[in-house]
């Protein structure tokens, strides 16, 4: 049986990227990436054109609403940080600093913006801390997202990021809502906004 003939008998279980592109409100070549990144599941026809496993694709296409982070009860026993950097070294060095401050964290680390949009589908974290240039979905317009759906969720994130001031110019409207750190990061500054939130919330 040749690829053709099996999207022809399954035809309700692929698609193409055109059409996962859609379903995921990003461009073509973010689902390819996506392709090669091992992030979605799809093969070539014999005329070179990928289909997209619609189960690998409704993974990634989850409704997005934004829960504010819980009201301070008494019951929560550690503060949820999401760290979103694609950077290794740099993921390697927040959970080296964060585990020496020895406060009560539960730590969740994603390497692109997509992964970490659909998490905050979940709930929002007490603290997202969130790198500009990462693949997929780019910081710049996971702020646009999140602020289109829970703006006072803005003054829940720091942004790090080694970008020029010029670059930075052009987002400031949406840079203004959340608290910008130059990389490299203080982690006296994250040290001392984890404790206020501890305050807060435990």
């Amino acid at each position: 049986m040749v690829e053709d003939e099996i999207v022809t008998q399954r035809a309700d279980a692929y698609c193409s990227t055109t059409e996962a592109a859609k379903l995921l409100g990003v461009s073509v070549g973010t689902v390819q990436q996506m392709v090669e990144a091992g992030k979605l599941s799809a093969w070539k026809t014999s005329g070179g054109h990928r289909r997209i496993l619609l189960q690998s694709l409704q993974q990634h296409r989850q409704p997005l609403p934004l829960i504010q982070p819980p009201a301070k009860t008494g019951l929560v026993s550690q503060l949820e940080v999401m760290i979103v950097e694609d950077d290794d070294f740099m993921r390697g060095c927040y959970e080296r600093e964060l585990a020496k401050m020895q406060l009560p964290l539960q730590l969740e680390l994603y390497d692109n913006g997509l992964e970490a949009m659909l998490r905050l589908g979940a709930g929002f974290p007490h603290l997202l801390i969130l790198d500009l240039e990462i693949p997929f979905i780019d910081g710049f317009e996971m702020l646009k997202r999140i602020k289109a759906h829970r703006a006072q969720d803005m003054r829940h994130i720091i942004v790090v990021s080694g970008l020029e001031q010029e670059q930075l110019d052009l987002q400031q409207e949406i840079l203004q809502d959340v608290t910008f750190l130059k990389k490299p990061l203080d982690t006296a500054v994250l040290k001392g906004y984890l404790l206020a939130l501890q305050q807060i919330y435990l």
